[in-house]
C-alpha cells in the first residue's frame, strides 16, 4: 500500500536549496564555470527527484496527480508513469551535462548554456504533459 508522505520531497527541496549556493563559494573568478556548475547540478537534482519518485512510486509528487489517483493506479502503472518521466528528464540531463563540459573546455560564453538549459528543461517538462497515469 502506498503511504502518503511528502518527507522525501521536502528533504530533496532542502538539500537542493542548500547545495545550489555552494558553487558561489568556489575559489574562482570564472562566472561561467560557476553558472555551469549550478545549472549542471540542477539538471542532476531534477533527475534525482525523478529517480526518487520512480523508486518510491510517489507519483503524486508530480503536478496533476492526486494521491487517490496514484493509489487507484496500482504499483505497475505508477512505476511505468514515473519511469517515463525519469527517461524524459534523463534525455535532457545527460546531453546537457556533456554539452556544458564541452562548452567550458571550448571557452564558450555561459549565456549559451543558459539558453540551452532553459529551452531543454522546458522541453523536457512540456514533453511529460502528455504522459498519463
Amino acid at each position: 500500500m502506498l503511504k502518503k508522505s511528502y518527507t522525501g520531497l521536502i528533504l530533496w527541496l532542502i538539500v537542493y536549496t542548500v547545495t545550489i549556493f555552494l558553487p558561489a563559494f568556489l575559489p574562482t573568478d570564472d562566472d561561467g564555470l560557476v553558472m555551469r556548475i549550478i545549472m549542471g547540478w540542477t539538471a542532476i537534482a531534477i533527475l534525482l527527484l525523478m529517480l526518487m519518485i520512480y523508486v518510491s512510486e510517489k507519483v503524486y509528487w508530480i503536478n496533476g496527480i492526486t494521491y487517490e489517483e496514484a493509489v487507484e493506479a496500482g504499483s505497475a502503472r505508477r512505476k511505468t508513469f514515473a519511469l517515463r518521466h525519469l527517461v524524459h528528464f534523463g534525455v535532457f540531463s545527460a546531453p546537457y551535462l556533456v554539452f556544458t563540459v564541452v562548452a567550458q573546455i571550448l571557452g564558450w560564453p555561459f549565456w549559451i548554456d543558459i539558453i540551452v538549459f532553459t529551452v531543454g528543461i522546458i522541453a523536457a517538462a512540456v514533453s511529460t504533459v502528455r504522459i498519463r497515469l
